[in-house]
């Protein structure tokens, strides 16, 4: 059987398509979807180094602004008053009454001498809280403030409400006030 040169053309034409077909199928499909993987790692990669450096940047940035700060205001501790220092209770007064309502303020009066403030040793500082609150979570607040460790700093606790007889019953909001007494140290 003699084959023709068009027909010795056809099955070239036709072995180099099972060729390019192989090759496509095992060899450049798998490798470029792991260059893709590869490529997604690579910018990922990129992305979290970018986002440290700038990160590193700020904090440079910002270790160069405190110690500005530093030395500008260096002598400006001794003018502050002693209670400076003590912002710590005041947080924890509003870390306890937060969870509880939406609507709060908070005032603090003028300092009041304490038994030993003729010693100097200490003073006290009172906080007035009105608020919008459930009966439930006023009692919640109250079993807080006993259980934190501000409790030892406690002088006085007074409390008084603006509701009807239906609210307690109901659960529902009510106007709610009360005076924190504690100790400044």
């Amino acid at each position: 059987m003699k084959i023709s040169t068009r027909e010795i053309i056809l099955l070239t034409v036709l072995l180099l398509m099972l060729l390019s077909g192989a090759y496509y199928m095992f060899y450049y499909v798998p490798n470029t979807e792991e260059i893709n993987s590869l490529q997604e790692k690579i910018n990922s990669k990129t992305t979290q180094i970018d986002n440290a450096s700038i990160t590193l940047l700020r904090r440079q940035s910002l270790a160069l602004k405190k110690e500005a700060l530093e030395e500008e205001f260096a002598d400006v501790e001794k003018h502050l008053d002693e209670d400076f220092y003590d912002a710590d209770i005041l947080r924890q007064i509003e870390r306890i009454i937060t969870p509880y309502t939406e609507i709060m303020t908070i005032e603090f009066d003028n300092k009041k001498p304490a038994a030993n403030d003729a010693e100097k040793l200490t003073t006290v500082r009172t906080v007035q809280v009105s608020m919008n609150t459930t009966y439930d979570d006023l009692q919640a607040i109250i079993k807080t403030f006993a259980k934190e460790d501000a409790a030892n700093r406690i002088v006085s606790f007074a409390c008084s409400s603006h509701h009807d007889e239906f609210s307690i019953a109901d659960n529902r909001e009510m106007r709610v006030s009360f005076a924190v007494d504690f100790l400044m140290r």
